[in-house]
């Protein structure tokens, strides 16, 4: 009887055989699944960033610099109270999906940050400015490792650090230790980003946001902007702001006035003599039915160089009908050699304000142009304007990055170096005896030009009667400039004009600059 058993036994083993083989197959050949799941499940992949670049300023005081923080990836849904104990330190992770993280949380919170279903770590990823409420602005804000806003976006590409993996293993309990090496390869020290030297003196930064909280809280106006720069290199040695202009993003406004140099550079070239009358002198002019007023008339001194030393918008607007009547388009042209029209390109974020062809212009739009109404800019480009007339025409682009060797378009012909020292008197008389005397420093020339910029009206659609951007752009000594300053403050109450509101605090400014740097134009640490 026995031996009629084995033939079954042997069908069996040969099928069980089968069977295990068949099992080693699928185990085999579909394991790469559940290893990849079974990865997902016990192994947290943390990424190590390498540590931001430094910021420094001109004189190498580090202005934005990288230290440790705190790093919170999240592993698991967080609880109600769990979510309630992060938001008492500023921190939301509800809006985070599993496995995505928040970086540079203060250090300090360490110990009391005791949460399920979060992993903890410290890196280098918290950004310190210890510059401060001055800084803030321009140099922006990052996410612990790349740029989001300010200089740190502009310049991410040199300062951002690469990232690299690490792995934990974590257990059934949610106890969470470092993965042998041996199981995976990863680098613990990923390549830094690069440090940046800047043209802002911090110090100086310092001093002028100051000179602006000071005074803007004396005219009760919204807020200012200030930018003080190197003529002869174009490099910006302060750019700061308060208020209502304390942005990261470089603004459009309508400039008055202080565009009115566009129009005479256009005239000076056109052979336009200085001493012949304007014409207008009971402070208004009439252009196509709409009245364009001076702030107070002429009276006897109704000269083409008293008309912008008394910064006359009557005749400005009559020499613009005047100069187009003489060669077509003659203003727009100018503008563009002068810069307007191109962006600011210091690497900042920016809306780039473009200039509306002439053959939409009317006589009434070219008055308005030619007093810088009905036209928008942003201060880089006014800056640029008159760092071109300091330099007799030489065109030199401003920058935030320290440099001996400025950047320059030598093919770009705005005017004669003739034209040039023309302005450059009529520019010294608007503050020696026009609208901005009160820019004068004793002992000093200073050539410069004030502005005062009607807003719209929101409601009405209109120019406002009693809210405006007040201006004063200067430089100084006029014999060998150096410096230029740029003030615009937004609504000032008190004065309103930019030769009451901005032209002393562009004073207070350059007295400033020269506690600091005397007359030196290397600009050696103080």
């Amino acid at each position: 009887m026995a031996k009629n058993f084995l033939p079954a036994k042997i069908i069996l083993f040969s099928l069980s055989l089968t069977a295990i083989s068949f099992h080693l197959y699928f185990i085999l050949s579909k394991a790469e699944p559940y290893k990849t799941l079974s990865e997902k499940q016990h192994i947290l992949t943390v990424k190590i960033p390498g540590r931001r670049g430094t910021i420094y300023d001109r004189f190498g005081r580090p202005i934005a610099f990288t230290g440790e923080g705190i790093t919170l990836q999240l592993t698991d849904t967080l609880s109600v109270r769990d979510s309630i104990l992060l938001a008492k330190f500023g921190i939301n992770l509800n809006r985070f999906k599993i496995g995505e993280r928040i970086t540079g949380i203060s250090p300090l919170l360490w110990d009391k940050i005791k949460v399920k279903g979060v992993f903890k770590s410290l890196q280098f990823t918290r950004r310190y400015v210890p510059c401060g409420e001055p800084c803030f602005r321009l140099i922006g804000k990052t996410n612990g490792i790349y740029g989001l806003s300010g200089v740190e976006y502009a310049f991410d590409s040199i300062l951002a650090p690469r990232t690299s993996e690490v792995r934990f293993i974590r257990y059934a309990d949610g106890r969470i230790f470092p993965a042998p090496r041996s199981i995976f390869n990863f680098n613990e020290n990923p390549p830094d980003g690069k440090d940046i030297f800047l043209s802002i003196d911090a110090l100086l930064q310092r001093r002028v946001y100051g000179i602006l909280k000071e005074w803007t809280s004396k005219l009760n106006a919204k807020g200012a902007l200030a930018i003080v720069g190197n003529t002869r290199t174009g490099e910006i040695l302060s750019m700061t702001s308060i208020g209502s202009m304390y942005s990261d993003k470089i603004f459009l406004y309508e400039p008055g006035s202080t565009f009115k140099i566009v129009i005479y550079t256009e005239a000076l070239e056109r052979g336009l003599n200085l001493q012949e009358r304007c014409g207008e002198n009971k402070g208004y002019t009439v252009i196509d039915g709409i009245t364009i007023k001076d702030v107070s008339p002429l009276g006897d001194k109704d000269s083409w160089f008293w008309a912008l030393v008394k910064s006359s918008n009557a005749c400005a607007a009559k020499l613009a009908i005047k100069m187009d009547s003489i060669a077509k388009n003659g203003l727009y042209r100018r503008a563009l050699l002068y810069g307007f029209g191109e962006g600011a390109d210091i690497g900042l974020y920016e809306d780039i304000p473009k200039l509306e062809r002439p053959s939409k212009w009317r006589r009434i739009k070219l008055a308005n142009v030619a007093i810088g109404q009905g036209i928008l800019v942003n201060p880089i480009q006014v800056l640029r304007a008159y760092i071109a007339i300091a330099n007799d025409g030489n065109y030199i682009y401003p920058t935030l990055l320290k440099t001996e060797n400025p950047r320059t378009n030598p093919s770009r012909v705005i005017a004669k170096r003739e034209t040039f020292r023309i302005l450059k008197e009529l520019l010294t008389a608007v503050v020696d005896s026009g609208t901005g005397k009160m820019a004068r420093i004793e002992g000093i020339k200073v050539a410069g030009k004030t502005g005062t910029t009607q807003k719209i009206d929101p409601k009405t659609g209109r120019y406002s009667e009693d809210k405006t951007l007040a201006s004063f752009i200067g430089f100084f000594p006029v014999e060998d400039p150096k410096y230029i300053i740029y003030v615009v403050v937004d609504e000032p109450e008190n004065f309103r004009t930019g030769g009451l509101a901005a032209a002393p605090i562009f004073k207070d400014i350059a007295i400033e600059v020269l506690r600091l740097y005397g007359w030196d134009s290397s600009h050696t640490k103080p």
